[in-house]
């Protein structure tokens, strides 16, 4: 019984870490830039700065990392 609920427990708690691998959402930005929670996935980054700078007409280009951010230029088609 002692080992079922052991196996259990490591089994609960390794996939907490999976759920929680956090998903990209934007931090701040203007028309200029856009700085977005990175959680690992490059392609969600792009995508959220894309949602971004859309409005302004404008595309992003990744200029670096920071931390645990990622930072895009929104720069003209």
């Amino acid at each position: 019984m002692a080992a079922a609920a052991c196996w259990l427990f490591i089994i609960v708690v390794g996939s907490l870490g999976v759920a929680c691998a956090g998903k990209a959402y934007l931090l701040d930005g203007d028309a200029n830039y856009a700085r977005v929670a990175y959680g690992g996935d490059m392609e969600s980054a792009t995508a959220v700065a894309k949602r971004h700078c859309a409005p302004f007409e404008r595309v992003p280009r990744f200029r670096e990392f920071q931390e645990d951010a990622a930072y895009f230029d929104c720069i003209r088609r």
